[in-house]
């Protein structure tokens, strides 16, 4: 195990310098061949959590004098604008979490809409800056696998991302109907597809 946590298999993962090797988080190694994706997955993991005990600590406390924007650091640092901005900031967190759950099936930005909520709670709580972490450890882990496939397994998942897209956007249509403001060649093309019917 590195300086960093990571570890590959049985060995330790550290190149002559003993830093992690450059190719830590990567889908290929130092000599161009893939990685076995829960290498990559781990590798992901243990740098999230090193960033975020680099930036708050072993407590794992957000600490308001250390804040970096200016005008936040002096709202929690007030004793009186601090517990109220946590709640505004839950609230307003809450709120999009809400509204977007709903939008996820339905037309409209859900995952977005969730995550910005998830983003919010993130400045406050650090158990929701955990989960935004290992959200994006899961997505930069999958990025380098993925872009380390070969073509002939890249294009099937493109095949069925695009499948799962074009699903979505077909059941979002039927629930709600083809909205008036679409285009007349594209509402045309659209109403051709079974079950689709004007909003």
């Amino acid at each position: 195990m590195n300086h960093e946590g990571m570890v590959v298999g049985e060995q330790v993962d550290v190149d002559e310098g003993g830093g992690p090797p450059p190719w830590s988080g990567r889908g290929r190694d130092g000599e161009g061949n893939r990685r076995p994706y829960r290498d990559v997955r781990r590798d992901h993991h243990a740098i999230v959590r090193a960033e975020l005990r680099e930036r708050f600590g072993d407590d794992g406390r957000i600490d308001a004098s250390e804040d970096p924007v200016r005008w936040r650091r002096a709202v929690r640092c007030h004793p009186v604008a601090a517990p109220l901005y946590r709640v505004v900031i839950g609230l307003l967190g809450l709120a999009l979490i809400i509204v977007g759950i709903p939008m996820v099936p339905l037309v409209g930005p859900g995952w977005a809409t969730i995550f910005v909520g998830l983003f919010l709670w993130s400045t406050e709580f650090i158990w929701a800056r955990r989960v935004t972490q290992f959200v994006k450890a899961e997505v930069k882990a999958f990025e380098q696998y993925a872009m380390a496939l070969p073509w002939k397994a890249k294009a099937p998942m493109l095949m069925l991302s695009a499948a799962f897209g074009w699903l979505c956007f077909y059941v979002a249509l039927l629930l709600t109907g083809v909205p008036g403001w679409t285009p007349d060649q594209v509402e045309d093309l659209l109403l051709m597809v079974p079950g689709l019917h004007r909003a």
